[in-house]
């Protein structure tokens, strides 16, 4: 396997003192001295993105989290209520473009606002779809999905920020680290929606205050970005690649497009990013119908998201210190399929709670912990194309497949035999001795209970046997080609390299060239 100074082309290692970029270093070039710093309000602006991938992550799993109760109170069916999560992934496609663009060309700050007010208006949408006094029962499941739709056309403009971000804000020995901070609060706000769901939903009229409280993290990051953060760059690059000029959003796609190992990298890094969150969203369904309450499908979630923030942070110091995205995403990519086949051999059994567990926390752990270090991998693969388009159509990769995972789902899961239905923990079906988990809802109106129980056949608990096979086996095809066959350079490590090396070459040469004209003057 190629080191990483080979992946630069060639050479000597590279003077790590000059390549490091400190709070305030210099280089000179043309008889003027050049400037790469770094500003403490690097940390304000990561804290806005991270806020807004708090609140919008929290948006995308709201009902996903609740599903039976979500489904209970706007008197819908499972299959619809997990729409509102496939939303986000449909929105990714088209607006996905949009957002590179606007990233890249307009500025992550442009991007960011509007991404911002995109994803508070949506979560004020979403809860006054809530309210009955306002929005009439026959119609609050509209105008909840045209709430979540807003939410999803904001989340490419926050999830494809943090490489931008990262770039421009953030030395190179920082970079990956700032990457995965950026990057993690996206699975945070998983992590934050699954205990406070847990926390705040007691039964189906809880919908309401759920919905309210978390509105508030958006309202709080649209204030921020607003009022807190002025500019897309700071006053100074933080390194070489900040301060060179990248390809135009539009040249950028014509070179991704012809580049194999990014090509390779984006299918199969969006394998990986499907299945995390398509196994995020449906996670309840899968071990409810196998005896498993709402308390351990919550845990397991946590676990799994709490441990992928853990391994990130892990992985974003190693590649940092090391530089070996590479062999970090292989190992990563391979620890994530071994997990996920454990997952997929016990979740269909009962009485399995640590072998699940201990499975989604390792899928967690390996899974999402090498996202950020692909997302720079990617980065390193097209540069000079925009942090921006190439981690937006890694995105992207990600949700098209997820969408098309979730099609599966639908297509190959089947209902619970009458055996298998006497242990299942799903709430909003009846249990085969008919005590129905409805009765007790704070919410009288007979006509809307009788109308949702008319379609209680369509929230049966199903059998996902064979969709969680088709998904490992899917996990594990895309694990051996990425394995197998990706092969990069790191070209904007070469290219600071031989930047840093033409500065200091430059700039002793203009020092011998002052001393001997001193000498002889």
């Amino acid at each position: 396997m190629a080191t990483n100074y080979q992946r630069l082309g060639g050479g000597e290692p590279a003077n790590r003192s000059v390549l490091n970029t400190s709070v305030n270093t210099s280089t000179e070039e043309s008889g003027s001295r050049i400037h790469y710093r770094v500003y403490k309000r690097r940390w304000y602006v990561l804290a806005v993105l991270c806020v807004l991938n708090i609140s919008n992550a929290m948006a995308w799993i709201t009902f996903a989290a609740v599903a039976d109760s979500s489904a209970a109170y706007y008197h819908t069916t499972l299959e619809n209520i997990n729409w509102l999560s496939v939303v986000f992934m449909i929105a990714s496609i088209p607006f996905g473009f949009i957002a590179a663009w606007m990233l890249d060309t307009v500025g992550l700050r442009a991007g960011l606002l509007l991404g911002a007010w995109l994803n508070i208006i949506g979560l004020v949408i979403r809860y006054i779809s809530s309210v009955h006094k306002i929005i009439p029962s026959d119609y609050s499941f509209s105008v909840v999905i045209v709430g979540q739709s807003i939410c999803a056309i904001a989340q490419p403009f926050l999830l494809f920020a943090p490489t931008k971000l990262a770039a421009q804000w953030f030395p190179d020995n920082h970079r990956a680290i700032a990457n995965t901070i950026g990057s993690t609060s996206n699975p945070f706000g998983l992590l934050v929606a699954f205990a406070l769901c847990s926390v705040i939903v007691k039964n189906d009229g809880d919908i309401p205050n759920l919905l309210l409280y978390f509105t508030i993290p958006g309202a709080v990051g649209a204030l921020m970005v607003t009022l807190g953060m002025w500019s897309s760059v700071p006053p100074t690059p933080p390194s070489a690649s900040a301060a060179d000029r990248h390809e135009s959003f539009f040249q950028g796609l014509k070179k991704i497009i012809r580049s194999g190992p990014f090509i390779l990298l984006v299918i199969c890094f969006g394998a990986g990013f499907a299945l995390f969150s398509t196994v995020t969203s449906i996670v309840e369904e899968i071990l409810c119908a196998r005896g498993y309450n709402d308390s351990f499908s919550d845990l397991c979630g946590a676990l799994m998201i709490g441990c992928g923030m853990v391994g990130a942070l892990i992985a974003g110091l190693l590649v940092d210190k090391y530089r070996n995205f590479e062999e970090m995403a292989k190992i990563g990519f391979a620890m994530t399929s071994l997990s996920f086949i454990v997952f997929a051999v016990f979740s269909h059994m009962r009485d399995k709670e640590p072998y699940i567990i201990t499975s989604l926390s390792l899928l967690g752990l390996f899974g999402f912990g090498i996202y950020p270090v692909c997302l720079e991998l990617g980065v390193e693969c097209v540069y000079p194309v925009s942090e921006g388009t190439s981690a937006g159509f890694m995105a992207m990769s990600g949700q098209v497949q997820g969408m098309l995972l979730i099609f599966v789902y639908n297509g190959l899961s089947t209902k619970l035999s009458p055996a298998e239905m006497q242990y299942q923990q799903c709430n909003g079906t009846s249990s085969s001795n008919g005590t129905d988990s409805f009765s007790h809802s704070m919410y009288s109106n007979h006509s809307m209970y009788s109308k949702f129980m008319q379609s209680s056949s369509s929230t049966q608990p199903m059998d996902t046997t064979v969709t969680v096979l088709v998904y490992a086996g899917y996990l594990v095809l895309a694990t051996v080609i990425f394995i197998l066959f990706f092969r990069t350079e790191y070209k904007r490590m070469r290219a600071e390299h031989f930047s840093a090396a033409d500065h200091v070459l430059n700039y002793s040469s203009r020092n011998i060239i002052q001393q001997n004209r001193s000498i002889y003057s």
